[in-house]
């Protein structure tokens, strides 16, 4: 007879660099594992959060929420590790930390020593490490601060990884780069990364929404679309007959924003500032496209990628750095599976035509296809049961 599989703990203990009310993919990715390990499965979570919200900001928590909420202040060594202790009190043993691990969110120079420490401390005694790398380390760069720290993070991860009794990431570039580091053999796996702005049931067909262009994101990442590819934005925005580009986040350059995109574009512009989850959701389901400046080998890591195809729009795809010319700038290279279009692919088809719509369909269906089964909120639970079913440490 087959033994039973181990069962889940008791509680599960997630490590978040930033958290709600504050716009932060890592954090809402925690949160919705949270929701639904305890929708389906009974465990709730004590989401353990190192950096304070902005001032003014406070966590609004329902009278029904299953999950705990803790706040430290920062780099707090001292404050998590008493934490990680009173929390794993609260559980049968051996306590489970998730970790959301992106290094810039938990020390300015992405060189998080102290935490490091602080899960040596509570592996050792007696806990069991699970890591979710968002990120790994920067690479060095001239003139980049990063040509000093890169060293210094790759210290860091090479010890929260070897401290880990399971590790996952979002792409193929990272698993290949852990690997290199992986000198204890951790067990690595890939994992898809949900979206931050929910999971609409089922989204309309592109031809029921409104003509609207969507631009979703931190203000960096969609300050950089703008800034390096506005003139393709607004070729391909007249080519498909968009009546307006929709801007959805926090505006951190009212000014830069006025003068380089509001008075530049010839499509109007809706500057929707930082929505709710459930705001900015209902916006992407009525939008036909979402366009986004980033690596396409790192799409797995965007959460912002994620949240388009979870609202199943065609997704419109520049690179992250600028280009000679209006093909080269909007021809990223391949990946396959990704279903992310870039500008020429939709430029070669007669404006407003069958074959475009066509084509944007095809591309919004298989997207959305693509993250119901592997980049869900469900799908990245269904990766992170076998470790956490794990009653044993691999050390």
């Amino acid at each position: 007879m087959n033994d039973p599989a181990p069962a889940l703990p008791a509680r599960l203990i997630q490590i978040v660099a930033r958290f709600r009310p504050e716009a932060d993919g890592v954090g809402e990715a925690a949160l919705r594992v949270a929701d639904v390990l305890w929708k389906d499965y009974g465990l709730p979570s004590d989401l353990v959060v190192c950096n304070s919200p902005r001032p003014g900001q406070a966590l609004e928590v329902p009278p029904d929420f299953p999950h705990t909420v803790t706040r430290l202040d920062g780099a707090a060594p001292a404050r998590l590790s008493l934490t990680l202790e009173r929390l794993a009190q609260s559980s049968a043993p051996p306590p489970v930390v998730l970790l959301h691990f992106a290094s810039y969110g938990y020390s300015r120079h992405g060189t998080p020593f102290w935490l490091a420490r602080c899960l040596d401390r509570f592996v050792h005694g007696g806990g069991r490490l699970l890591t979710l790398f968002h990120e790994l380390y920067a690479s060095p760069r001239f003139p980049s601060k990063t040509l000093i720290t890169s060293s210094l993070q790759r210290l860091v991860f090479r010890r929260v990884l070897a401290l880990s009794d399971a590790a996952f990431t979002s792409s193929e570039i990272y698993l290949q780069k852990a690997e290199l580091d992986n000198a204890k053999r951790r067990p690595l796996r890939l994992i898809g990364i949900c979206s931050n702005a929910g999971e609409p049931e089922n989204p309309r067909p592109l031809r029921l929404r409104k003509r609207r262009l969507s631009v979703f994101g931190r203000f960096s990442t969609r300050k950089r679309l703008y800034d390096l590819h506005l003139p393709f934005l607004q070729q391909v925005a007249q080519h498909l007959g968009i009546d307006e580009i929709a801007d959805i986040g926090a505006v951190e350059d009212a000014d830069w924003m006025h003068e380089n995109v509001h008075n530049r574009l010839v499509t109007p512009v809706r500057s929707c500032g930082e929505l709710s989850i459930e705001a900015a959701s209902e916006l992407l389901e009525d939008s036909v496209v979402g366009a986004l400046s980033y690596h396409p080998l790192l799409l797995g890591k965007s959460s912002v990628f994620a949240a388009y195809q979870a609202h199943a729009m065609a997704i419109l795809l520049f690179p992250e750095h600028a280009r000679a010319s209006a093909e080269d700038a909007s021809a990223p290279p391949r990946e396959p599976g990704c279903w992310a279009l870039n500008a020429a692919d939709l430029l070669a088809l007669p404006a407003r035509s069958a074959a475009l719509e066509y084509r944007l369909q095809k591309a919004a269906t298989g997207a959305y296809a693509q993250y119901r089964r592997h980049r869900s909120v469900r799908a990245m639970v269904d990766t992170l049961l076998p470790a956490l079913r794990s009653n044993r440490s691999s050390r």
